[in-house]
C-alpha cells in the first residue's frame, strides 16, 4: 500500500485533558486535542441543565469489562454518571467556524471530524486510539518499505555498475583470461539480481506478515467492541418493558425510567455509529496516503534508474574493448530496468489486505442495530397498552 506523501502526518492524539468547570461547577465542552489551541474570544457550547458534575463525567464509561451497574443501576447517581456521557453527544452543537482555524488555509477535514467526534464520545477513547493508531502504523511501515525498496534499488544498480567499471579487470586477474572474466563479470551481474530478489522477498514477506497481525488484532478488538454495544443495546431496549414490575403504582417513576432507557438506547446506536465513522476516516486516510506514496514511487524508481545510466554512460571505455565494454553497459542496462520494473510492481503494498482482512462481516454494524425501528417500537408498545388500560378501566368501551 501507499500513503499520502503530500500530507503532514498527523501524529496519534493522546488523551484528553480533563474537563473545565464553569462558575457554578458544571462542565463546559471537552478542551480541543493538542495542537487545537483555544482562542480568547471562542465561545465554548454551553451545558445543558441536565449536564453533571465534571466528576460525574469523568467516570470511565469503558466496556471493559462491562459494568452494567453503570447503564442499568437504579442508583440516581449511577444513571447521573451515565447521563453525562449521553449530554456529551446530544447536548454539544457543532463548531461551525472551527476555533482553532485561522483566516488562512481551513484545516483537513479529518482534523475537524476527529476533534468532534473527541468531544461527544469521549468513553470510546481507548477503541478509537487503537484504530488510529492502527492506520499510523500502516503509515510508518510503508514509509519503511518504500525506503527500503528504493535503497536495494540504489544499492543493486551501483553494484551493477561497479562490476562493469571494475568486473572484467578484476576478474579477468584472478582467472587470468580476459573473455573469462568478462563472462564471471555477467554471472556477477545475474548474481547480484538474484541476491536482490531474494532479500526483497523476504522483507516483503515479513512486511506484509506484521500488517496481517495487527489487521487481525484491530479486527479483534473491533468485534469485541461493538458486541458489547450490541449487548448493552438489547438490553436497554428490553428493560423499559420489564420495568414496569417494578413500578406498578409508580408511573411517573416509570416514565423516568423509560426515558433514560430510551436516551441510553439511542445514545448506544450513537455510539456504534461514530465508531463506524471514525473507522472510516482512519482508512480513508490509509488509502490517500497509499495512493499518493504509489505516486512517489512512480517518480524514484524511475528516477534512480535514470541516475544508474546516467553514471553508466558518463564512464569512458577503455582503450581496445570499447565493443566488450559496451556491451557489458548494456547487460547491466537490462538488468538494472528488470530491478526497476520488477521493485515496482512486484512488492507493493497489497490493496486488499486490510479490506480482506479486517473481516467486516463479523462486526456489529450501526445498521444492524436498527435504531429507528426499535425506538418506534417500544413507543408503539407504550401506545398500545395505554390505550388496553383506558379500555378496561372504561369498561371495555
Amino acid at each position: 500500500m501507499s500513503h499520502d506523501d503530500s500530507h503532514t502526518e498527523t501524529p496519534a492524539a493522546p488523551a484528553a485533558p480533563p474537563p473545565v468547570l464553569d462558575s457554578g461547577g458544571l462542565a463546559t465542552a471537552t478542551p480541543p486535542p493538542p495542537g487545537a489551541a483555544d482562542v480568547a474570544n471562542r465561545e465554548a457550547p454551553q451545558p445543558s441543565n441536565r449536564m453533571a458534575p465534571a466528576s460525574m463525567r469523568q467516570a470511565d464509561g469503558t466496556l471493559h469489562p462491562i459494568q452494567e451497574s453503570h447503564y442499568f443501576s437504579l442508583d440516581p447517581a449511577e444513571n447521573a454518571r451515565v447521563s453525562a456521557h449521553i449530554d456529551e453527544y446530544f447536548n454539544q452543537p457543532l463548531d461551525i467556524f472551527p476555533f482553532w482555524e485561522s483566516d488562512g488555509k481551513p484545516d483537513r477535514f479529518h482534523v475537524l471530524y476527529d476533534r468532534q467526534i473527541e468531544e461527544r464520545f469521549p468513553a470510546d477513547r481507548d477503541i478509537r486510539g487503537h484504530v488510529q493508531g492502527y492506520g499510523r502504523s500502516i503509515f510508518g511501515r510503508l514509509t519503511t518499505h518504500f525506503t527500503t525498496k528504493r535503497l536495494f534499488q540504489g544499492g543493486a544498480l551501483a553494484g551493477l555498475a561497479a562490476l562493469v567499471m571494475m568486473g572484467p579487470t578484476w576478474f579477468a586477474s584472478l582467472t587470468g583470461s580476459q573473455p573469462l572474466g568478462l563472462a564471471l563479470a555477467v554471472v556477477a551481474m545475474a548474481a547480484v539480481f538474484g541476491l536482490w530478489w531474494a532479500v526483497q522477498a523476504i522483507l516483503f514477506t515479513q512486511y506484509r506478515f506484521r500488517l496481517e497481525n495487527d489487521t487481525y488484532e484491530l479486527s479483534r478488538r473491533i468485534v469485541e467492541r461493538t458486541r458489547e454495544l450490541q449487548n448493552l443495546f438489547t438490553q436497554a431496549r428490553a428493560m423499559a418493558d420489564q420495568a414496569e414490575t417494578l413500578y406498578q403504582q409508580d408511573g411517573r417513576g416509570w416514565g423516568l425510567r423509560a426515558m433514560y432507557l430510551t436516551r441510553l438506547t439511542m445514545w448506544i446506536g450513537a455510539r456504534t455509529e461514530y465508531l463506524e465513522k471514525f473507522i472510516q476516516m482512519q482508512l480513508w486516510r490509509v488509502r490517500r496516503e497509499r495512493y499518493w506514496m504509489r505516486w512517489l514511487g512512480r517518480i524514484a524508481a524511475p528516477l534512480v534508474y535514470l541516475i544508474f545510466l546516467g553514471v553508466l554512460a558518463l564512464e569512458p571505455a577503455p582503450a581496445g574493448g570499447e565493443a566488450t565494454f559496451r556491451g557489458l553497459q548494456g547487460v547491466a542496462a537490462l538488468i538494472g530496468a528488470a530491478i526497476t520494473w520488477f521493485g515496482y510492481f512486484r512488492w507493493q503494498t497489497p490493496t486488499q489486505l486490510i479490506q480482506d482482512k479486517l473481516g467486516l462481516e463479523s462486526w456489529v454494524r450501526y445498521a444492524s442495530l436498527d435504531v429507528d425501528n426499535a425506538v418506534a417500537d417500544q413507543v408503539r408498545r407504550d401506545k398500545e397498552r395505554l390505550v388496553e388500560y383506558r379500555a378496561l378501566t372504561r369498561g371495555g368501551r
